[in-house]
């Protein structure tokens, strides 16, 4: 009988072995090495040392971790948990590496007086959720590194069952730890985003049947029409199809939250758009069609059409590095490997100027937050004269 030690160094598959398990033995090899250096260093003798081994463990994780998605999408392709609830999650946190961080979360969940940002109460009912998920995550690895060892190419039933429970185990912990610290979307305000969705579509295709766009354009796609389609979508929504997701008969709660902090600006377009005639309201829309000058300041520059009101949004990284065997940090390293916290995308109101003077019509349209409303003011300054009640009601400035 050989000994143990022998016999997992004669069946230990090669790096060429293109394999799933094979892959995940070398990955899971290389996190407990990555760990065992961390373990043997003093921090605070060479904390430059200890950041660099926590960005290895911070890669080799999220190595083993794509590694171990592979597997489970050709292990248990129809038994995994159901992942509908992403759709519930703010679009900065869709990130790749989000399973890593969740695991490092999964930790630190477990470690009293770390800096993990949520509270205490959230922390205490996430702690048994953190548990079975680091343990689920001991068996998975174990159970799949001696099954590289033995047949590599197949997927026995212990196997597939302790693939079956992590999955389950960490859709939970994901949800939950997530709705901890950002407010996820209720599914009222994911059927009001997906109207939206409609509403746009609706848009393009008018958009195309009155010529403002072209498929080629689309095809091609146009960057203008970033500005383009949304400036329409707010006019349709407003004008033609007024029972849809910019209906003002609601109350502004009842709206989604993307045109709900504008509920009273809304109202002022609609007021505007509906006293123009067919030929100005056809005009209004092609002039939002158009491509905005560069030279803003020219004496015979039309003002700009774009969003004056767009913000930049902040980028949320999730680049944490840990682990399942994660060491503590040392408190005088916490500055430097502080998880950063997850937060949902601020809300930007459009910027509303004080009135302009009179002599200056571009510093007045680009006082109006809404390209509508600029658009109107172009018009006002091509047609030369303000009968029009609505370039009476921009003249007032």
């Amino acid at each position: 009988m050989l000994p143990a030690a022998l016999r997992r160094w004669l069946r230990r598959p090669k790096r060429s072995d293109p394999r799933l398990l094979s892959q995940f033995f070398f990955a899971d090899e290389r996190v407990t090495q990555v760990v065992a250096e961390i373990n043997g260093l003093d921090a605070e003798l060479d904390p430059q040392q200890y950041l660099v081994l926590l960005n290895q463990l911070h890669l080799s994780q999220a190595h083993l971790l794509a590694v171990l998605e592979q597997i489970m999408e050709e292990c248990i392709p129809t038994q995994r948990h159901s992942r509908d609830y992403l759709v519930k999650f703010p679009e900065e946190l869709l990130v790749d590496n989000l399973g890593n961080h969740m695991l490092f979360a999964a930790e630190q969940c477990l470690l009293a007086g770390t800096f993990l940002e949520v509270e205490e109460a959230d922390r205490a009912q996430l702690r048994p959720q953190a548990r079975k998920l680091l343990c689920s995550l001991e068996l998975v690895r174990t159970v799949l590194r001696e099954q590289s060892l033995s047949q590599p190419g197949s997927y026995p039933e212990p196997v597939q069952a302790a693939l079956v429970q992590f999955d389950q185990l960490f859709a939970e912990f994901e949800l939950s730890y997530v709705s901890s610290l950002v407010a996820v979307k209720s599914p009222e305000e994911i059927y009001r985003q997906q109207e939206i969705i409609v509403l746009f579509c609706e848009t393009v295709e008018r958009a195309l049947r009155l010529g403002y766009l072209t498929q080629e354009m689309i095809d091609g796609y146009e960057p203008l029409l970033m500005f383009t389609i949304p400036r329409l979508a707010i006019i349709s929504g407003l004008l033609i199809y007024p029972e849809g997701p910019l209906s003002l008969e609601q109350s502004p709660e009842q709206m989604s939250r993307v045109f709900s902090p504008f509920y009273n600006l809304l109202k002022k377009i609609r007021d505007l758009l509906r006293v123009l005639s067919v030929e100005e309201l056809c005009l209004l829309e092609r002039s939002l069609c158009t491509a905005e000058p560069e030279d803003h300041c020219g004496p015979t520059t039309p003002p700009s059409l774009g969003g004056s009101c767009a913000q930049s949004r902040p980028h949320c990284s999730l680049g944490s590095p840990g682990g399942p065997l994660h060491p503590p940090i040392p408190p005088h390293l916490h500055d430097a490997a502080r998880t950063p916290r997850l937060s949902g995308r601020p809300r930007h109101r459009l910027a509303v100027g004080p009135p302009a003077p009179r002599e200056q019509p571009r510093d007045r349209a680009q006082c109006h937050g809404c390209p509508l409303l600029r658009a109107a003011l172009s018009l006002q300054q091509h047609q030369g004269h303000v009968a029009h009640p609505l370039r009476l009601h921009l003249g007032r400035g």
